[in-house]
């Protein structure tokens, strides 16, 4: 039953699924973070399901784009993005490490975030475009996993790396998580992995490989500017890896090394 709660806790946070409504106790946070990947399944599977109904069907490349870029929002709310938007506002503020931590804190958004946003929007459609053109349906699981493998990686680093602050949800949601979870989140990504890395091996190489460089970067960075990782910052680490992952697919197809 306990498990169950956290399973809910995790879908109430992380997406606008309807859960049931409780209230939340302690023990209910606990292992919340095992089941965001699961909420990356939920959106992986959804993005197959397109990919596969709309596919073939000689439909404009725009609206494909349109509905496989929404369909992450859609069931997040864009919980990500916001997370993204803060850290740009951060990281291109140039001011000290204390009060970058203060920027992450406020609601309110600035010129940098919305410029990033924007930047984002326009990588995001071109890389789709380019998915669309090159690759074919034996890469569908590829694509799907880049939701998972992105939530498990956010989820591993947020209980391992050093906290940038003392309080906030981050530090709430990750205080009991011991490494049953750490084992738990590795397993959903070596699974997850594992799966891309049978349904086309180059592909799947090429997203993984993106993946573990831009991680490197996020760890670098995040200690350097903020001196440890926040909420805002996982949600920073959840969205470029999607798109740091759909790059990493776009350059093994366009390469012609794989079908």
């Amino acid at each position: 039953m306990r498990i169950i709660r956290n399973f809910i806790v995790a879908f109430a946070l992380y997406s606008r699924i309807p859960m049931p409504v409780f209230t939340w106790e302690k023990e209910d946070m606990r292992y919340n973070l095992v089941f965001l990947p699961f909420v990356g399944l939920v959106i992986g599977a959804v993005e197959y399901l397109c990919l596969f109904l709309l596919t073939g069907h000689e439909l404009p490349e725009v609206f494909m784009i349109a509905i496989l870029s929404l369909i992450p929002l859609v069931i997040t709310g864009g919980f990500h993005v916001d997370g993204f938007m803060d850290t740009q506002d951060a990281f291109n503020s140039y001011k000290s490490r204390e009060e970058k931590l203060e920027i992450l804190k406020d609601p309110h958004i600035g010129a940098f975030s919305v410029i990033s946003l924007v930047a984002y929007i326009a990588v995001w459609a071109g890389a789709m475009s380019l998915y669309l053109k090159n690759q074919g349906r034996e890469t569908f699981i590829c694509f799907a996993g880049i939701f998972v493998i992105s939530r498990a990686v956010s989820g591993i680093s947020a209980i391992t790396m050093k906290k940038a602050k003392k309080g906030g949800m981050l530090n709430d949601e990750t205080r009991d998580s011991g490494k049953g979870c750490i084992i738990a989140l590795s397993t959903e990504l070596l699974i997850c992995a594992g799966l891309m890395l049978w349904s086309n091996p180059l592909v799947a190489a090429g997203e993984l490989a993106a993946e573990a460089l831009f991680f490197v970067y996020y760890r670098s960075r995040s200690y350097k500017e903020f001196g440890g990782v926040t909420g805002d910052t996982a949600g920073y680490l959840v969205t470029v890896s999607e798109l740091v992952m759909l790059c990493g697919m776009v350059a093994v197809g366009i390469s012609g090394v794989a079908v």
